[in-house]
């Protein structure tokens, strides 16, 4: 499945990974969001189009930062939470 870097810059977005992921999964085509090793930076993952514009509407009408995209995921995937205190 396809992958979009999320970053929230000067934001702790691993802290705050099931907040935004529950804020996400409105949009069905959001399947996860998933931390990275980078405090600032969460992976999306989805199905079909990314719709960044409508993910960045939802979480700041959650009251989270504006996020930055970048289209590249990669191998910095930590699938499970856990593994981020390692």
């Amino acid at each position: 499945m396809p992958t979009y870097t999320m970053r929230f810059p000067s934001f702790d977005a691993r802290s705050n990974r099931g907040d935004i992921r529950w804020e996400l999964f409105i949009h069905r085509d959001v399947r996860d969001v998933l931390v990275t090793p980078c405090d600032d930076t969460l992976l999306v993952v989805f199905r079909g189009q990314p719709d960044v514009k409508s993910w960045t509407e939802t979480l700041i009408e959650a009251g989270f930062p504006r996020p930055r995209f970048d289209g590249t995921g990669g191998d910095e995937i930590m699938s499970d939470p856990r593994d981020a205190a390692a």
